[in-house]
């Protein structure tokens, strides 16, 4: 019998095959491209230790540590206490396929279909990455029909708002109104975000915790234009259980950018949690360009609530929310140079906690700056600086990069270096890093493209013997599929 992993890769290799036919018979019919990445990763991963107790001391601030600074968990009555310590390296090697295709000309006018699938293969090494033993993910599979003032798809789609991006299987009807409005409706069997799976099965896991039932997704939105270069939007959408026992979200949101307070423009949205009755996360930016437009300043303010879903315990904590204002400045002295800075504060609202050795800091601040210069019309140089401080961290990184392109070959480099300071664990230290890559047309329709990165962490002082040493490399090769008759020249 051939395994799950065989099958889906003759799958996809059946679907590539014939969509490389299809597109050499009928070109007119079919558009997209085919490729292919690998990847390979190097680093050390955190593991358990030991220390022998008179290996141990106590701080002044009553931590217990190694005599190097290490600190370590130690518990009475255990002859050893315990910390966490970089292992030896690790790599691993994996693979995507994707292909995405759009086809038409099904003898139905404004009939077209959409396909965009993705196998993965691990070919081994002791670090498992993230999501390399799912081998196949259809992102996209949906059928379309375009009528007058009216849309119809059906099938696998997504749909992407102020509320995030929301996967389903299902129906979703668009309609015209009147020149510059658009009303939509959708439903259908909702999936985990972020993995294209149904709710039951991404919870198989951990389904002894949660409940192992499948999801609804229903939703209307609209949007449209106005007077003034307004543009107007709004959603309502709701996630329920199939049994209809229980609701997962229920939210809405609203998004507007206007120019109706000349010289400033407004962008601003807010979304509204109806299942835990509080506002989630809203913004408003107002930014003014001078109108030699050399200069340009945005002023912004946000709030922020953590969001979850009620299908999980972690809501009903009452997730501590922040405000925050930024100011954003940017400057063009001559036209090929951009200057940019910023800096913004952050408060936390009141956690109702009572520490035992004083207060919590609820502030944390940051501030930058960057420039980019386009050289000519081939190099371009970018550079940015940022710091950040709060409670319990503080981070420092700058970063370099260079790019030259010709239109079919292009280089690029770049060097970064950053300090973070992780009170808890890590302790000080400093990472510079340093990336090259290089991507050139093969043939017509074919591109090579390829990079490598290297990480090489540097202690501080005392502290925590970890390393953040990492290693990567890919390679990815793209083939264009079909073309559009609409787009020849």
């Amino acid at each position: 019998m051939i395994g799950v992993g065989a099958r889906a890769r003759v799958l996809f290799a059946l679907v590539v095959a014939s969509s490389l036919v299809a597109s050499e018979a009928r070109a007119q019919s079919f558009r997209g491209w085919v490729g292919s990445t690998v990847r390979y990763m190097e680093l050390q991963p955190l593991g358990l230790d030991t220390v022998p107790l008179n290996q141990v001391e106590v701080g002044p601030d009553g931590e217990t540590r190694t005599f190097t600074g290490e600190p370590v968990s130690c518990v009475r009555g255990l002859d050893a206490c315990t910390l966490y310590r970089s292992q030896g390296s690790v790599g691993t090697v994996w693979a995507t396929q994707d292909l995405r295709l759009t086809a038409w000309g099904f003898g139905v006018q404004g009939l077209s279909a959409t396909l965009y699938a993705r196998n993965r293969l691990r070919s081994g090494g002791e670090l498992l990455w993230p999501r390399s033993d799912d081998e196949l993910d259809v992102l996209l599979a949906y059928a379309q029909l375009d009528r007058g003032r009216w849309r119809f798809r059906l099938g696998r789609q997504e749909t992407q708002s102020g509320l995030g991006f929301n996967g389903f299987d299902g129906l979703r009807v668009t309609s015209r109104v009147g020149g510059d409005t658009r009303v939509e409706a959708f439903a259908g069997r909702s999936l985990a975000r972020g993995l294209r799976e149904s709710h039951s099965d991404a919870l198989n896991g951990i389904e002894d915790f949660f409940p192992d039932k499948d999801a609804y997704l229903l939703g209307v939105s609209a949007r449209g234009e106005l007077p003034e270069a307004t543009y107007w939007g709004a959603r309502y959408q709701r996630e329920i259980f199939t049994d209809r026992r229980g609701i997962i979200s229920e939210r809405g949101s609203i998004d507007v950018s206007t120019g109706l307070f000349k010289p400033l423009r407004l962008n601003a949205s807010v979304d509204y949690d109806f299942a835990f009755g509080h506002l989630g996360k809203s913004h408003a930016t107002l930014q003014y360009v001078i109108p030699s437009g050399r200069w340009m300043v945005e002023a912004t303010g946000r709030r922020y609530t953590p969001y979850f879903e009620m299908s999980t315990i972690w809501g009903f904590f009452e997730p501590v929310s922040y405000h925050e204002g930024e100011l954003r400045f940017s400057w063009s002295p001559i036209s090929r140079l951009g200057v940019r800075a910023w800096g913004g504060i952050r408060s936390y609202q009141d956690a109702n906690f009572s520490p035992l050795f004083g207060p919590l800091e609820n502030e944390s601040w940051r501030a930058g700056w960057g420039a980019v210069l386009t050289v000519n019309d081939a190099w371009s140089l970018d550079a940015n600086y940022r710091i950040e401080w709060g409670a319990g961290a503080f981070l420092e990184s700058a970063d370099a990069r260079a790019r030259w392109s010709d239109g079919d070959v292009h280089f690029n480099a770049a060097l970064t270096t950053f300090q973070q300071i992780e009170e808890f664990r890590l302790g000080n230290g400093r990472v510079f890093g340093g990336h090259a890559g290089a991507g050139f047309r093969v043939l017509d329709r074919t591109w090579l493209d390829g990079a490598a990165s290297l990480y090489l962490h540097r202690p501080i002082g005392d502290g925590a013997r970890v390393s953040w040493d990492q290693f990567r490399v890919w390679m990815s090769v793209r083939v264009e599929l079909g073309s559009d008759p609409g787009l020849r020249r």
